[in-house]
């Protein structure tokens, strides 16, 4: 009886390990994927565009709008080149690469700059919603508990992530910016009509 109940113990023991591991290694790297709530704000920011201009303003937020575009189309150039190059040289995950990880920390932090120019332009909604966005992209990069914005972010960063996430995450992502960039090049046009230019 003694016997029997010692390797009921040990087999539950075993169990829970090999459990505890296969969960361990199932675990996705902490990703905060921005580009999902950038397009949104960005598609709120044309839609609303009559619930805050203001003619005296116009000319200063087209040209936030513009700074704006310009280092979300940066980032995602970067992005998309860095991408190409892990493919291209067929790179293994679990080998960190400082420089690259640290550029695009730099290109995102460009665009919070930017996107912070153009919140102080609209409306009180549309500025909170702005101001949201940057505090997620700012915890992500700076945070107590630092993510990534991207698994091409958390595979510079030396984590293990397959090429089918990789793969998956870059051509949703570059999507996703490249929608951003094209929609604020249709605002900008909505402004400088409304502008009479």
């Amino acid at each position: 009886m003694k016997l029997r109940k010692v390797l009921t113990v040990s087999a539950l023991c075993c169990m829970l390990f090999f459990s505890f591991s296969a969960l361990a290694q199932s675990e996705k790297p902490g990703v905060a994927d921005i580009t999902f709530h950038m397009l949104t704000w960005v598609k709120h920011l044309d839609s609303d565009v009559d619930k805050y201009f203001k003619r005296e303003k116009g000319e200063q937020l087209n040209q936030q709008l513009e700074s704006l575009k310009q280092e979300l189309d940066n980032y995602r150039k970067a992005r998309k080149t860095l991408s190409d190059s892990l493919f291209r040289n067929n790179i293994a995950p679990g080998k960190k690469d400082d420089y690259n990880l640290e550029a695009l920390k730099v290109r995102m932090s460009a665009v919070m700059e930017k996107l912070r120019g153009v919140t102080d332009l609209v409306n009180p909604a549309l500025q909170a919603e702005g101001d949201k966005l940057n505090e997620e992209i700012y915890n992500a990069l700076y945070g107590d508990q630092p993510k990534y914005l991207s698994y091409l972010e958390a595979f510079l960063g030396g984590l293990e992530v397959t090429k089918k996430d990789l793969a998956l995450d870059g051509s949703t992502a570059y999507s996703r910016l490249g929608d951003c960039v094209n929609i604020i090049s249709s605002l900008e046009g909505k402004i400088n009509k409304k502008m009479g230019q």
